[in-house]
């Protein structure tokens, strides 16, 4: 049940269960089942702008680093200001504030914005999704109240929680949240404050700081959202499912690490929009990786059953010709639930152009559509039993992406997404079967054992080290490095470039690359 702009029934209203509970009913008839969906629209998050009315601290925050040849007065929402000279930032934060004038040179200062208040987010804004208090405000007033309402079917009419999109950097620029610099200061030992123009400019040791940034970023995401989200569907019979921002990568400020947050998914999902055909890095049909993503985490999870939201966008001219192939692809690759987009209560005002089409009466095909619906549930019958074996691993170069998250350095971002991107497609195409490897996932779930390296539920024989690799997480080094002891196949694709553990210069990454066999 998903609402949309349009809605008139007030979201989580006495009315807005009433309606929901005559669903059940009907549902009970027609023995279907009826999945919740999280979010007044989209991106999940702020229900349906509840979350702000009721915690205005949980404001989504990012900020920009602005140069100049002489800083700006200190405002209300400057974070800090930095002097750049010899490739290094110096804080002059306490200066600048107590108004001492400065010399003619380069300056950086870095300034805190506020997500922009919209009527799609109830007339409130998106919410800090790192900030401690709002995931558990976020359930308490989105869950808590289906379970009050309806709880009795969660497990079984009710499966589970489609969540949207939930996103960080809400306000542009870089995520941040309050804090930030305690927790780097924690687990790094030095303050993101000290080094924000690492994030923009190469300066200071920009290659590390941006990766302790993004990982920072990402375990936070992880344990503030994914995990208590997780646990409260787990601990209420239900199934958590949904999709991040995975056709963006290697884009990372609003999802650091797509396919880590999937481990944390009972049923991981993606979307899969529009009718046009593309095997880019960004694109929705066609985009190869964005679906061994999800098919690698749930093979490694154990989760049987995957979703894609699928068809949105795809126009009012949409054939059963394309849904078959669109979903035969999506199940080819590892889809075995299939969530068509949408069907409309009506087609007034918004409905007719919002992302059609409508799979309902609205639709002249619709007293045939049972055939294209049967189709693909004997197909998700089929591809749900078994288990799929891969003895490949291929390392997702994501940790190398985090450090070109600039616009100066966009060219090289795109060349590892494009270089990455056409070799997934390739090995697919040519009907390798491999899994991918998110490092998140494999710090989280790796062991080397006499059969192989362990990532969760899958063993592989032989790992991939992919072209444009530079930097890999300590725990990935040591893995491999175990790995290659016990005389697994680790291969190394293309020109040799990894230099870097946890994007510091390592003896532990060269010796490594010495140990894999070089491919082309």
């Amino acid at each position: 049940v998903h609402p949309r702009p349009g809605l008139m029934t007030p979201y989580l209203s006495k009315d807005w269960f009433a309606l929901w509970k005559a669903v059940l009913r009907e549902a009970e008839v027609l023995d279907m089942n009826v999945w919740i969906y999280d979010e007044n629209s989209y991106p999940s998050g702020f229900a349906g702008g509840f979350v702000p009315e009721a915690m205005p601290e949980s404001h989504g925050l990012g900020f920009t680093l602005e140069t100049a040849t002489k800083p700006a007065a200190w405002t209300d929402n400057t974070l800090a200001v930095y002097r750049i000279a010899n490739g290094a930032a110096q804080n002059i934060s306490d200066a600048v504030r107590s108004g001492e004038s400065q010399p003619e040179g380069e300056y950086v200062t870095a300034l805190v914005n506020e997500s922009k208040s919209s009527p799609w987010f109830g007339g409130k804004y998106y919410v800090d999704l790192l900030r401690p208090g709002v995931t558990q405000k976020f359930l308490e007033i989105t869950m808590d109240a289906y379970k009050r309402e309806i709880g009795d079917q969660f497990g079984k009419r009710v499966p589970g929680s489609f969540t949207d999109e939930p996103h960080l950097a809400p306000a542009g620029g870089f995520h941040w949240t309050p804090d930030l610099p305690e927790v780097m200061q924690q687990r790094y030992g030095y303050s993101i404050l000290d080094t924000l123009p690492s994030l923009s400019q190469p300066v200071g040791d920009w290659r590390a700081v941006r990766h302790d940034y993004y990982q920072t970023l990402l375990q936070l995401f992880i344990e503030r959202w994914a995990k208590p989200y997780y646990d409260y569907c787990a601990a209420n019979n239900l199934e958590f499912t949904g999709h991040y921002w995975e056709h963006e990568w290697p884009n990372c400020r609003q999802a650091p690490d797509n396919m880590a947050m999937y481990a944390w998914h009972q049923r991981p999902a993606i979307d899969t929009l529009f009718n046009e055909y593309d095997q880019g890095p960004h694109a929705q049909f066609g985009n190869v990786r964005a679906v061994i993503e999800l098919a690698s985490a749930a093979n490694q999870s154990g989760s049987k059953r995957t979703l894609c939201e699928a068809y949105g966008g795809s126009g009012w001219d949409l054939r059963f010709e394309d849904m078959k192939r669109i979903g035969d692809w999506l199940y080819a690759l590892g889809v075995n639930t299939l969530d068509q987009h949408l069907s409309y209560i009506t087609m007034r005002g918004a409905r007719k152009y919002d992302y059609p089409p409508s799979f309902s009466y609205h639709e002249p095909w619709w007293d045939s559509y049972h055939v294209m619906a049967q189709y693909f549930t004997r197909l998700s019958a089929a591809l749900s039993r078994g288990e799929p074996v891969a003895e490949i691993l291929l390392i997702e170069p994501t940790t190398t992406a985090w450090m070109y998250q600039t616009e100066a350095d966009k060219a090289k971002l795109e060349e590892i997404g494009n270089s990455f991107q056409k070799l997934v497609t390739d090995l697919a195409q040519a009907q390798v079967e491999f899994d991918l490897g998110s490092e998140d996932i494999i710090a989280r779930q790796g062991v080397v054992e006499g059969a192989g390296l362990r990532v969760g539920k899958r063993v592989y024989t032989t790992v991939v080290i992919p072209p444009h690799t530079e930097t890999l997480d300590a725990k990935t080094v040591d893995l491999l490095h175990a790995f290659a002891d016990a005389k697994f196949s680790l291969l190394s694709m293309g020109e040799p470039t990894l230099q870097l553990v946890d994007g510091r210069p390592s003896e532990k990454a060269a010796s490594l690359i010495g140990r894999a066999k070089a491919v082309s």
